[in-house]
């Protein structure tokens, strides 16, 4: 009986310590950086009636969840134990080698791996929004520029995971340059080359944990832009990197968002050089056009310089150390982000500048050609050319989207259908007269008895049609493995590419099927597509 007591005393007096520390450690030990990158869960309101408790409870265990006092502590300390272990805590992070991180847009390094590949479709809709922008532009007389800058693992492929091949030569941002020099339409930059032979000579190009190239990799891409620029006789030559001020301590507000985003930016350290230019920046002066005021925000930058050309600037995240260098070219920067629109005729026409610049990096540069004036009659004509002379953008040796035949009706018929599946990520790209390319994204995966098979169907299924076609599931997917404690799970990962010859208008369902012992699953993708 006395040694039940004493149990029962220790077990009650060991929560309550642990309680009590749990409540006071935020007063005593600063709370480990973190950003989620999502909005926690609100305050639910104290319910009125007997029939509000229910929603009350429901809704409360979601915030409790996120507020408790040392959930920071926890989320930081376990990510920092799965990062040595080479597992991440976030599927917008995967870990490297000798613990460098890079960023996970969804498609796995896909931007460089050329995965998915480009179709005809898509890059002659890309290509004709590029012509029609220049085109425009050069009616009157402003030249148009896309800057790429390049991602990390295209940099320091070595750093990379252990699955990852390296960069791919078929990669998008350099088959699309290539299409636009051949086809004469637009004028694509791309920065790779510049910030490669800067990372050769021994410059610290990009940092281990944040996605945005450093000080001395963003005077890499400068120093290209402004001699591709100086070359066209747009403005002067790049400046000496003497003329700024390079920072190269290792503090802790350094730019770390990867690290952030796993919450062990406390827990490494952070080393990420800067450049500065206090003589430029000292001068400026900067407006907003709206309510927003921070630097995503519309603003009109005067530089204090005289006698140099009104620049027009799209941009992202990128463009934050590249921007001080910038400054003493131009007498006017106009500043607006990619995500309120990467074609601008409204700045266009209120400002007229001398350059308009679009700035993006490399694994956004397929998305940012999605609206603008159409392309001219010849430049089309010479699109479709180089379009149709480019062996990699046919649709022989791509998977097709088509009515299954008997044996693919007969899988999808007789799937068992679960919910281990995620469609994450689609990308749809009519054509003329329904052909389009899609894309899909996500994983597939079982219960754990079964061997999995790489072997996999996706279909679309809309009012009176079905379309099928094969995917390999065989991507790596650890947080798959890791959520279902299953190992073998974490090859569950696909990214297929299709082209489609002939779809009709409207809305269509997604569904996933793999091959399992014994049969095959099915699962309802979370995704709808729409062809208008």
């Amino acid at each position: 009986m006395l040694a039940s007591r004493l149990h029962w005393r220790l077990l009650v007096g060991t929560v309550l310590i642990l309680m009590a520390a749990a409540w006071l450690t935020p007063r005593w030990v600063k709370a480990p950086d973190i950003q989620e990158n999502r909005v926690l869960a609100a305050q639910p309101a104290l319910p009125q009636h007997l029939s509000e408790v229910g929603a009350f409870r429901e809704a409360a265990d979601p915030y409790v969840a996120d507020h408790f006092p040392i959930r920071p502590y926890l989320i930081g300390l376990l990510n920092r134990l799965r990062m040595l272990a080479g597992v991440s805590g976030s599927n917008r992070v995967i870990i490297g080698r000798q613990g460098w991180l890079f960023f996970d847009d969804g498609t796995h390094l896909g931007a460089s791996r050329g995965d998915p590949p480009i179709l005809g479709p898509e890059a002659r809709s890309w290509l004709g929004f590029l012509a029609g922008r220049t085109e425009t532009l050069r009616a009157r007389n402003i030249p148009y520029v896309v800057v790429a800058a390049p991602v990390k693992e295209t940099i320091y492929p070595q750093f990379g995971p252990s699955w990852y091949p390296g960069p791919s030569s078929q990669r998008s941002t350099l088959l699309l340059s290539k299409l636009a020099r051949d086809a004469g339409v637009g004028d694509v930059l791309y920065l790779h080359p510049y910030v490669a032979q800067a990372t050769r000579a021994g410059q610290k190009t990009f940092s281990r944990h944040d996605t945005h190239w450093t000080g001395y990799g963003a005077y890499a891409g400068y120093a290209g832009l402004m001699t591709h620029l100086h070359a066209l006789g747009l403005t002067e030559g790049p400046r000496p990197m003497s003329d700024f001020t390079v920072e190269t301590s290792h503090a802790k507000n350094r730019p770390r968002d990867l690290a952030l985003m796993l919450g062990v930016a406390s827990f490494v350290d952070i080393d990420f050089p800067h450049i500065d230019n206090p003589a430029g920046e000292a001068k400026i002066q900067t407006s907003y056009l709206g309510p927003k005021q921070d630097w995503t925000a519309p603003q009109v930058i005067e530089t204090g310089e005289t006698g140099k050309p009104v620049l027009l600037m799209t941009r992202d995240s990128f463009s934050n150390e590249i921007l001080p260098m910038m400054l003493p070219h131009f007498s006017r920067i106009i500043l607006a982000h990619n995500q309120d629109g990467a074609w601008r005729p409204d700045l266009i026409d209120r400002f007229k500048p001398d350059i308009v610049i679009l700035e993006v990096v490399e694994h956004g540069l397929r998305v940012s050609m999605g609206d603008g004036p159409t392309a001219s009659k010849e430049a089309a004509t010479r699109i479709d050319h180089v379009v149709a002379a480019t062996p990699t953008l046919g649709a022989a040796t791509t998977p097709t989207l088509a009515p299954p035949n008997t044996k693919v009706a007969a899988i999808m018929a007789g799937a068992k259908i679960t919910g281990t599946c995620n469609l994450e990520i689609v990308d749809f790209k009519p054509g003329e007269e329904g052909e389009a390319t899609f894309m899909g994204s996500g994983w597939i995966s079982g219960v754990s008895d079964w061997r999995p098979s790489s072997k996999g169907l996706l279909a679309l299924k809309g009012a009176n049609i079905v379309l099928a076609g094969p995917i390999q599931v065989d991507k790596p997917r650890p947080d798959v493995g890791t959520y279902f404690n299953n190992p073998r799970m974490a090859s569950s990962g696909f990214v297929e590419t299709f082209a489609i010859h002939k779809m009709a208008p409207g809305r269509y369902d997604a569904m996933l099927y793999r091959q399992v012992s014994g049969g095959w699953m099915g699962c309802v993708g979370k995704q709808t597509v729409t062809m208008p």
